[in-house]
């Protein structure tokens, strides 16, 4: 087999191959040198041995970094987030204002390129497997006043102006956390489950009316 590339050093990492299929196309991710992500679409010929592979570079600049050090992941001046193995990465919102914690959520690439794009937050929902724009349908949209990093790129805190009543909860609550949990009681820990107590005891809306019979992303 003989592999013709566009000159570029690179690495080629294959997801997915069967090149027993002739014109069947295969993805595969490439880190480049330039510091460029690129897709690469490899299409087998068959034309008389030995088989051809030919190479097909298609350079898309990214708005990522790829992390090739630990000083430029905590010292560098460009973004280079690292997803879990589910292609996600935890995002904390708190509201700009107050700075109270709003919710807790999950992004994948999609959903980090659509908030950086629109300026509103956009989440992954691990419950619908689908990309999620907050407000969407509650019209409790979240504008993005701030957005940080931490120091190895791997969680996301987003400070956020909310509009309507300024909920975050698909429950109803201002905060999707309106139950607090008490410390420092060990003792009453033998005696059964620990019990919550509410900081909210008003709903901002109704979650009935708004989303209807749309199911409940809690999971049990």
């Amino acid at each position: 087999m003989r592999i013709y590339g566009g000159g570029c050093e690179l690495f080629v990492k294959l997801v997915s191959a069967n090149l027993k299929q002739p014109e069947k196309e295969v993805s595969a991710v490439l880190k480049l040198t330039t510091n460029q992500r690129s897709q690469v679409q490899l299409k087998q010929i068959i034309c008389s041995k030995p088989t051809i592979v030919i190479v097909t570079l298609c350079l898309m600049s990214s708005p990522f970094a790829v992390r090739t050090s630990v000083e430029a992941v905590e010292e560098g001046m460009l973004l280079a987030p690292k997803f879990d193995a589910h292609g996600l990465i935890p995002v904390i919102t708190t509201d700009a204002a107050t700075g109270d914690v709003l919710m807790h959520a999950y992004m994948n690439e999609a959903a980090l390129l659509k908030t950086l794009e629109t300026g509103e937050a956009h989440y992954y929902s691990r419950s619908r497997q689908h990309l999620w724009h907050k407000g969407a349908t509650s019209g409790l949209v979240q504008t993005v006043q701030q957005l940080l990093i931490d120091d190895d790129q791997d969680c996301l805190w987003m400070k956020v102006n909310v509009a309507g009543s300024g909920a975050s909860c698909h429950v109803g609550y201002r905060s999707c956390f309106y139950r607090q949990i008490a410390p420092g009681e060990g003792d009453r820990l033998a005696s059964g489950p620990v019990a919550l107590t509410f900081t909210e005891t008003n709903k901002t809306f109704n979650p009935v009316a708004v989303y209807g019979d749309a199911p409940n992303p809690t999971q049990l």
